[in-house]
């Protein structure tokens, strides 16, 4: 099932049963987001195919699929095979079930029953259209009793073509061969993403810990420019721009990776802790701009 919203001249296009997906996003017939293929093209396409899907209840992948807390091991499975970690959670890969609140906004809901991950919760996605683009509300509720770790963030994909990317950033985690960052420490001139960068020139795949959660994409050609900004408890961005793709991401996001395992306190990884009945909450936006001559 797809849902399919609209609002003046955005349109959006949900796919709840393929891991709380967007499907699509344009404005004025441009895409804003990388499209889905549809299923002529590709019938077995998922999640990392999409326009941008969740990641609850963490972000970035968890070294070696294990953590301590609380004094409990934490054995997860690794889902992103033939990586021996845990990326993104479990909400990614499940379906959600899905409901328009309206002909511009719609709520998708994925209830995590206790596995692995040994933590009931309840995460929601909140997708409400505007004029000029869309409002992204995330909520990830303990619904069990026991104390737990969460974060969460979006991973959308952007259309490449000739874009540019500025990205209001003071520090970059930095990792090794195996992806897990070790430090964070202050961007070399490579990876200063606080002045217009041409994607193409980027070979990045790190967090970046934000100045303020703000980001922009510029296509020169198309005359568009997003604005991306997020609540302050989105701390992090993590900028993927892989060399001969046709996408890029910009995923604001709660926390770095492996914030359960790192060194550094949750004042620098903004990892969050949600007692039984707590809810942790953070909004995005994305705002298109025409941009003239």
């Amino acid at each position: 099932m797809t849902l399919h919203l609209s609002h003046g001249p955005c349109e959006l296009a949900l796919l709840p049963e393929i891991g709380g997906s967007t499907g699509a996003f344009t404005y004025k017939g441009m895409d804003i987001l990388r499209p889905f293929p549809t299923a002529e093209v590709d019938a077995s396409a998922g999640p990392l195919e999409s326009a941008g899907f969740p990641l609850f209840p963490f972000s970035g992948r968890i070294q070696n699929a294990a953590f301590t807390w609380n004094g409990h091991q934490i054995e997860l499975e690794p889902n992103f095979p033939p990586e021996p970690h845990a990326i993104h959670g479990q909400a990614w890969q499940n379906p959600w079930t899905a409901k328009k609140t309206g002909e511009a906004s719609a709520r998708m809901i994925y209830e995590h029953t206790p596995g692995n991950w040994p933590w009931a919760y309840r995460a929601e996605q909140l997708f409400e259209l505007t004029e000029d683009g869309l409002t992204l509300t995330m909520h990830l509720t303990n619904t069990g009793t026991e104390t737990m770790p969460a974060g969460m963030g979006w991973h959308p994909y952007f259309p490449r073509h000739d874009a540019r990317l500025m990205v209001n950033v003071k520090g970059i985690w930095r990792s090794g061969e195996d992806m897990i960052p070790t430090e964070v420490i202050s961007p070399s001139e490579d990876e200063d993403l606080t002045i217009w960068r041409e994607v193409d020139s980027l070979s990045l795949d790190n967090a970046f810990v934000a100045e303020e959660p703000e980001a922009a994409i510029y296509w020169p050609a198309r005359k568009i420019r997003v604005d991306i900004s997020a609540d302050p408890v989105m701390s992090h961005t993590v900028v993927y721009t892989p060399k001969g793709q046709d996408f890029f991401c910009v995923e604001p996001v709660t926390h770095s990776p492996d914030a359960v395992n790192s060194t550094h306190g949750a004042d620098v990884t903004g990892l969050q802790t949600l007692a039984g009945g707590e809810t942790l909450t953070g909004a995005l936006h994305l705002t298109v701009h025409e941009v003239a001559d």
